[in-house]
């Protein structure tokens, strides 16, 4: 039985409310999700690691990540939302919360967070979590600090406040605390997946590659 502080009740009753959502399968999500996976997938190639993997996706939401990775690896989606994991597709669904992963130790070869940590009052219990339900890799992806609508998204919007300390060499401090080796860390990502109309994908994925004040970080870390 896990307790949760003031913020984390707030973060609870804001993602168990109903509102409509886009799909996984929306064009402006797949433009979001497909170059962070791509990224990921060759970061992991480069390092031998083979496509017969388990991937636990923390903090997974109505899918986002969840509906991708499951077409690639052994995916399983966790989120402390019921209402959240009842319309997210993957197959494997926990109810279950970051700071306590209800897994044995090195369950999964690559555990990935995306959109999380910044939610949470101390990520570093969170990336403990895991490092530990992790048998070699630990992705993390959060926005962008240093990108002006990332920062003025995070001073106006109570809920993503936690964003605005969030910046690649913060993230990859978290990682190095952890005992974690970061094999790879970039910003990239022009689009925002629930915010994007469809009509400027042409246009935007013209200039989603890495750079300081793209949109998203994208860390791969190794144990």
């Amino acid at each position: 039985f896990i307790m949760l502080d003031t913020k984390e009740i707030e973060q609870k009753d804001f993602w168990e409310a109903k509102k409509a959502r886009r799909s996984p399968a929306h064009p402006s999500v797949e433009a979001f999700v497909k170059p962070k996976i791509d990224y990921i997938e060759k970061v992991l190639t480069d390092h031998n690691a083979g496509k017969s993997l388990s991937l636990l996706d923390v903090g997974a939401g109505n899918g986002y990540f969840s509906y991708y990775f499951e077409k690639i690896y052994q995916t399983v989606a966790l989120d402390f939302s019921s209402q959240m994991l009842a319309i997210n597709p993957c197959h494997n669904k926990v109810l279950g919360s970051a700071n306590a992963l209800p897994f044995p130790d090195n369950s999964f070869d690559i555990v990935f967070c995306s959109n999380l940590l910044h939610h949470l009052p101390d990520p570093a219990i969170a990336i403990a979590e895991m490092k530990r339900v992790s048998r070699q890799y630990v992705v993390l992806s959060e926005p962008n600090r240093n990108n002006p609508l990332m920062f003025l998204f995070g001073l106006f919007k109570r809920i993503e406040k936690g964003s605005l300390k969030f910046s690649l060499r913060y993230l990859s401090d978290l990682l190095r605390n952890a005992d974690l080796r970061i094999l790879a860390a970039t910003s990239l990502g022009t689009v925002l997946p629930n915010k994007t109309p469809p009509c400027l994908l042409a246009a935007l994925k013209k200039f989603d590659s890495e750079s300081p004040i793209a949109f998203y970080h994208l860390l791969v870390a190794r144990k």
